[in-house]
């Protein structure tokens, strides 16, 4: 009896480790995939899962801030096409670079703006706002630019997705990579350490206590769906740089691979809970799971089924996590 109470107290506290939700699984799923096919710890593919992972990440930050702080936004994949295709028009018109990245990135802040303004004081649902918000991006990105991409872009931009910043025998580290690094580890210190990050997580759990307490709700939540969409603007960037073009057509569908990726790193869609180790770790587990697969030659049809029935149990997870603090 003694024994079986320890085991279950043991496996209670291992859940209520967020981060665990996903490391564990990640874990098993690398030696599977490695049994399966030993090229997959190959450095060339782990820098691929890297990069990849890294573009998710990214914008799941920013996401990250705003489930947490109990809202949502569809709107990220739309904006992060608006920006390669801002950021491209304003290069390929004689703009400086760092000024046309400066102006793409803020013009991502008003689409958060908008997102902002129609929930914290129109009043309307985050789901119908941001869905809005995400039809009318990208209806305009489609009709400005008649789905056709934009290329040539200037060479020292097109540089920024081809730097490594370090390269030690078969392994490179890309500069997305440094870059999601570098956002994720100011981002968590701002969660865990400022009275910003703290009021981020009251509004999230209780927005009328909140309210009570002193805290401007609509002005933190508000910032929150600035953030993401900047950071999803940055995405966007980075990108471009990548493929060396900005496509209209891009990003469909990304808002869904972020949600999931910040869900299965143990944000709670409820808000009030989360953190950035634990969206990092969602975001390699996307990446690897999709890599992998192809690896193994799975088609992609079942691929979009594992990924739903790892979103299921991320979710199931997170009620557990509930149900065990009641």
């Amino acid at each position: 009896m003694e024994k079986t109470r320890s085991i279950k107290d043991g496996f209670i506290k291992l859940i209520s480790i967020r981060e665990m939700g996903v490391a564990i699984p990640l874990v098993i799923a690398i030696m599977f995939f490695y049994t399966q096919n030993a090229t997959f710890l190959n450095p060339s593919n782990i820098i691929n899962i890297l990069r990849v992972s890294s573009f998710t990440f990214i914008t799941a930050i920013g996401m990250a801030y705003l489930l947490t702080s109990g809202g949502l936004d569809l709107s990220v994949g739309a904006v992060y096409a608006f920006a390669g295709i801002v950021n491209a028009r304003l290069m390929t018109s004689g703009v400086p670079i760092p000024l046309a990245l400066i102006i793409t990135i803020l013009a991502g802040g008003l689409v958060g703006a908008l997102n902002g303004s129609l929930v914290q004081f129109v009043r309307l649902p985050p789901f119908l706002s941001t869905m809005a918000s995400m039809m009318i991006v990208r209806g305009l990105v489609l009709g400005v630019q008649r789905g056709e991409p934009i290329f040539p872009l200037p060479e020292a931009f097109n540089n920024i997705g081809r730097f490594n910043v370090l390269t030690i025998g078969e392994f490179s580290v890309p500069f997305v990579v440094v870059v999601a690094l570098v956002l994720g580890l100011i981002a968590a210190l701002v969660l865990k350490f400022t009275s910003f990050g703290r009021m981020i997580f009251a509004v999230g759990g209780n927005d009328e206590t909140s309210r009570l307490a002193g805290i401007p709700v609509r002005k933190i939540r508000f910032s929150a769906y600035l953030m993401s969409a900047m950071l999803a603007s940055v995405t966007g960037i980075m990108m471009s740089a990548r493929m060396e073009s900005a496509q209209p057509n891009i990003g469909i569908g990304f808002e869904m691979q972020v949600i999931a990726a910040c869900v299965i790193g143990g944000v709670s869609l409820k808000g009030g809970a989360g953190t950035i180790l634990g969206v990092l770790f969602g975001s390699l587990f996307m990446s690897m799971i999709a890599n992998g697969m192809t690896m193994i030659r799975v088609s992609v049809h079942w691929q979009q089924l594992v990924m739903g029935l790892v979103l299921v149990l991320a979710c199931s997870l997170d009620q557990l996590r509930l149900g065990f603090k009641k």
